[in-house]
């Protein structure tokens, strides 16, 4: 349903190509399973993903491949270095208008590259930035920020340590803000976290969501809503990089597979759960099975 609301509401300011690509997304999947039972094996092998920004299945896909990628990152930066430490920074600022979003969305960014050469930032090794931007129905206001997965030296925790009145501080310092702004920083530990999952793990997690939720953007409004914050967004998005590496992090990212250009491979989104010759359940032989959306469902 949401990609059929975005593909009519692209539809309606005029941008037809990307409407006929969405509204197509994800009707055709192929997917190689097992031949016994493919409750036992079933990976995804081929689809017609429009890769429109804003397309809802597009976007999830993104959000799955980019969390994939960064256990591997996180992963092997462990085992190059056991001694890193993980803080997670999430950076805001004052919600902002329609036609205040596009600059805003510039500003944070260069806010980040010049926070980044900060000296007090010099217990940094690496670090994953990612743009999300909600909506904020009540105010009718747009909210931008970053969450920034940081891997730090050893010194971090004594000599370079930042406290959180000082990441405050150079954050303001950064936008050039007369206020001070929400920061939160929190250490990875390696205890569980949330509902038991590993901390680093949910870490990663909450840095790869979705950039923009469906619910920002459709989800119980009129369609005279949506394509206005479809207009905006898109306008302001346009040329964005959503998600960024850098320093060592960017190093082991490309001898994972990630280049650090947009996420275009949107099938193979689990790169460690694809490629088996054989059905790792039961040894049985691998098929292609071809489903189609027609009336409303998939047929195979």
């Amino acid at each position: 349903m949401g990609a059929e609301r975005v593909a009519a509401a692209l539809q309606r300011i005029g941008l037809e190509g990307p409407a006929a690509r969405c509204r197509e997304c994800g009707t055709v999947l192929v997917f190689r399973e097992c031949a016994g039972n493919s409750s036992h094996y079933r990976r995804l092998q081929h689809a017609n993903f429009c890769r429109v920004r804003l397309c809802p299945m597009c976007t999830w896909r993104r959000s799955l491949r980019l969390m994939a990628i960064t256990l591997r990152v996180v992963h092997a930066a462990v085992a190059e270095d056991p001694r890193v430490g993980w803080v997670l920074l999430t950076l805001t600022q004052r919600n902002v208008g329609d036609g205040e979003l596009a600059a805003e969305i510039g500003r944070i960014l260069r806010g980040w590259i010049s926070l980044r050469k900060r000296r007090e930032l010099r217990g940094v090794r690496g670090w994953l930035r990612t743009l999300e931007v909600t909506y904020n129905e009540q105010a009718q206001t747009w909210h931008p920020h970053l969450h920034v997965l940081l891997a730090v030296r050893p010194s971090y925790w004594s000599r370079d340590y930042i406290p959180h009145a000082r990441w405050v501080d150079l954050w303001a310092e950064s936008l050039g803000l007369d206020y001070r702004p929400s920061v939160e920083v929190h250490a990875v530990r390696p205890r569980p976290g949330k509902r038991g999952r590993p901390a680093l793990a949910a870490a990663v997690a909450e840095v790869t969501k979705y950039q923009v939720k469906d619910q920002d953007l459709w989800a119980g409004v009129s369609d005279e809503e949506l394509d206005q914050r479809l207009a905006v967004l898109l306008g302001a998005l346009w040329g964005r990089r959503l998600y960024d590496w850098g320093g060592w992090l960017r190093r082991i990212a490309r001898s994972v597979g990630d280049t650090g250009e947009e996420l275009e491979d949107l099938v193979h989104v689990d790169p460690d759960g694809a490629g088996a010759a054989a059905c790792p359940v039961c040894s049985s032989s691998l098929v292609e099975h071809l489903f189609r959306w027609l009336g409303g469902q998939f047929v195979g």
